[in-house]
């Protein structure tokens, strides 16, 4: 006989997979309510799944393996085809399998149409980034809301000039920064909170990030980009989609020259 405390597993597992038919999972909703210590145990696991897909960083899938995923399903010269007396399972065969390759490689087509390209690939990584560095508690290299501090540290580490704005009068005092490696080229990265949220503000150079404009979402998290006539810029928060567009016209406000500021 199974062991209880298996079948118990299993069913936690399915439920969490989302494997349960309509009968057994309002069977399974009933023994939550009734066994807080199971229910207890179910939200413990969805909170770690949840915190998997959202944190954990996603890779494409490489060009290389779409095109030969995509050769196979091309017809070869080489195939000779069964004789017309031909009948039953071994005729069907080549069509079965042409059938099964053209619809795999179909779905790697989907993936890489899905794939991001340069620019969203670099939004990724920031994300990455600011997840890795909120489950370390480690957000910055240097903790300081002095510009005047942040600034020569990481002049000494990056290769690009940081602009950092002081937006405490806006509500997002400067919290410290910190540096991330793009493409080969560290870029300054400055933090800002916001309460208890954060935005980190990576500058690159142009090529690298292109101009996207509003706010998306990756992985969970909100993300803007805009660029001047010298750099891109990459923000990436925990903070509300409204909150992050009003950090970013307050940056780019602060940015502008004392002649070019509104009145």
């Amino acid at each position: 006989m199974s062991d209880p405390a298996d079948l118990r597993r299993l069913r936690l597992n399915a439920a969490l997979d989302g494997e349960l038919d309509a009968a057994n999972a309002l069977a399974f909703e009933r023994q939550l309510e009734a066994d807080p210590a199971l229910k207890a145990e179910y939200c413990e696991l969805e909170a770690v799944r949840d915190g998997v897909r959202r944190l954990a960083p996603h890779e494409p899938a490489p060009a290389a393996l779409a095109e030969r995923i995509r050769a196979l399903a091309e017809p070869s010269p080489e195939v000779i085809p069964l004789a017309p007396r031909a009948r039953g399972f071994a005729s069907r065969l080549p069509l079965a399998a042409a059938f099964a390759a053209l619809g795999f490689a179909a779905g790697v087509a989907l993936m890489s149409l899905r794939a991001p390209g340069a620019s969203e690939g670099v939004a990724s990584g920031l994300v990455s980034d600011f997840a890795r560095a909120a489950v370390a508690g480690q957000p910055f290299d240097v903790a300081s809301s002095d510009r005047h501090t942040v600034k020569p540290w990481l002049a000494g580490r990056t290769t690009i000039s940081a602009d950092i704005v002081d937006l405490a009068p806006h509500g997002f005092p400067l919290a410290g920064g910190r540096v991330a490696v793009v493409d080969g080229v560290a870029a300054p990265t400055l933090v800002y909170r916001h309460n208890e949220h954060l935005v980190a503000v990576t500058e690159l150079p142009l090529r690298l990030a292109r101009a996207a404009g509003g706010v998306e979402t990756i992985d969970g998290f909100h993300v803007a980009r805009w660029s001047d006539a010298n750099l891109a810029y990459v923000a990436v928060s925990d903070m509300d989609e409204p909150t992050l567009a009003a950090f970013v016209a307050a940056f780019r406000a602060a940015q502008q020259p004392e002649g070019d500021k509104a009145d």
